[in-house]
């Protein structure tokens, strides 16, 4: 009896010591949170927007919180002059179409905390309506309740002002100005089958950043992986050869597309990217470890039995592999990963 006393007593001391470490774990996450939670907040205050962007955010009673001093000037106003003002009588037009949207939208976000890509009207302060394409995102709290709303708005005004244009604008992918993926997809078929009929040197580099996009959108903030494709894109830019094209497939795959350009170019083309991509992630705050979690292959038209599926095909095994494996870095058939030694 005694002994069974004792190791019920010992039994409900070492229940209560793991009661008193959960506690100070949930306390210590909790600190986390409200860490990141402001992090967060401070990243979409300051967000990576280009030239001629709009960013501001709004309150559940669609109250206007924050405004980007370059988005507020674009739109003739100072910051001071719309923080605290209705986003409704103000950016937009005080209908009740507007706050039926806005309201829907809210709705949406606090149910499904999902990104909504749209297209909206902004009023300027001399009452001239500006025709924007624009992302909007749930702003969450510490418990993850949807608090507001976030807009980042790009003008596309223009591209009423000129329809010829039109289908062009739609081709491009608006985060990386690249191609969108039905677009780029096309235009690979297409090259390639001029390619073979004419025999002419073709090839095709495509570099995969899902696992270290997935790092940073988890792990920093989806600011901060959208400003990744952004700059890894414009590395691919850089490095694009003459008569060629770029596009972002799944994603997080972009894909250059490479006329007149041979399997060693694309080789070294696709080393030279993966060493400019890693330094650019670098500056985002990501370690080195990490913003080598890149897979770039490449692959060419092999000879007249090649097929545009089978060299996409190709493709497509050699990056799932890699990322199976983890084996980042340059994969093609005749190489398996090429991690960046520290420097």
């Amino acid at each position: 009896m005694a002994i069974a006393c004792v190791t019920l007593f010992l039994a409900v001391l070492l229940l209560i010591a793991y009661i008193l470490l959960l506690r100070n774990k949930l306390k210590q996450t909790s600190r986390n949170l409200k860490e990141l939670i402001k992090e967060n907040d401070h990243q979409q205050s300051n967000p990576q927007a280009t030239s001629g962007d709009i960013y501001f955010k709004i309150d559940r009673n669609f109250i206007i919180t924050f405004i980007s001093e370059s988005g507020a000037d674009i739109l003739g106003y100072s910051p001071e002059e719309l923080i605290g003002k209705p986003v409704l009588g103000t950016l937009f037009e005080d209908k009740k179409g507007n706050q039926e949207t806005l309201t829907l939208t809210l709705n949406k976000m606090s149910k499904h905390q999902s990104t909504i890509n749209t297209q909206v009207i902004l009023i300027k302060s001399n009452s001239q309506k500006q025709l924007m394409l624009c992302r909007e995102r749930p702003i969450l709290n510490e418990i993850l309740e949807c608090e507001g709303i976030s807009f980042l708005c790009k003008d596309i005004s223009e591209a009423r002002a000129w329809q010829e244009n039109l289908s062009e604008f739609q081709e491009r992918d608006i985060f990386t100005n690249t191609l969108n993926e039905k677009t780029i997809l096309e235009r690979f078929e297409h090259d390639f089958t001029l390619a073979k009929r004419y025999n002419k040197k073709f090839s095709c580099v495509v570099v995969e950043l899902k696992d270290v996009y997935d790092f940073i959108s988890k792990g920093i903030d989806f600011e901060t992986a959208d400003k990744m494709l952004k700059v890894v894109s414009d590395v691919c830019f850089a490095n694009l050869t003459p008569n060629a094209h770029i596009g972002r497939v799944d994603k997080t795959k972009l894909v250059m597309v490479l006329n007149g350009t041979n399997r060693d170019k694309a080789k070294a083309i696709a080393a030279k990217i993966l060493h400019e991509a890693v330094t650019k992630i670098k500056t985002l705050r990501v370690d080195e470890y990490n913003a080598q979690m890149i897979v770039v292959s490449y692959t060419n038209r092999k000879n007249f039995n090649d097929t545009y599926d089978g060299m996409w095909a190709r493709l497509r095994r050699h990056i799932k592999t890699a990322l199976k494996r983890r084996e980042y870095g340059v994969v093609s058939s005749d190489s398996r990963g090429n991690i960046l030694e520290p420097k």
